[in-house]
């Protein structure tokens, strides 16, 4: 079972390692750029094997087993309900780099802003 997070438009500087942490996390998110093509980002999602419409223009998708994620597209960061382990979430993440290349994930447990590699470094760490 995974975490919720939020996919943010965050201009990534060069030199700054990833994870970044929490206080200079949330003055990017701050400055995030908005999600200011929604259609595009749920077309984007529903082309992903495994994804469908859900309730209110939010988008399902269905991974392994019984894992899952309910995605929501608004202006600030594309939400997600997260039921997924890391790998099957940076399926998704990956998957929307291509339309939004300055995506990062902003994990909701610790505050921390990833990448792809960052973000499974983070999760396969033993507890």
């Amino acid at each position: 079972m995974g975490y919720d997070v939020d996919f943010v438009r965050v201009p990534h500087q060069g030199g700054k390692s990833l994870p970044i942490e929490v206080g200079a996390a949330q003055a990017l998110v701050r400055r995030a750029l908005p999600i200011d093509q929604p259609d595009l980002v749920r077309t984007t999602l529903l082309r992903l094997p495994g994804a469908k419409l859900g309730p209110n223009e939010t988008v399902d998708y269905l991974g392994q087993g019984l894992s899952y994620a309910r995605l929501f597209v608004r202006k600030t960061a594309i939400h997600v309900d997260n039921n997924l382990n890391s790998k099957e979430l940076l399926k998704i993440y990956s998957h929307l780099l291509d339309t939004l290349p300055d995506l990062l994930i902003l994990d909701l447990q610790n505050g921390r802003l990833h990448d792809a590699t960052s973000y499974a470094e983070w999760w396969s760490r033993p507890l």
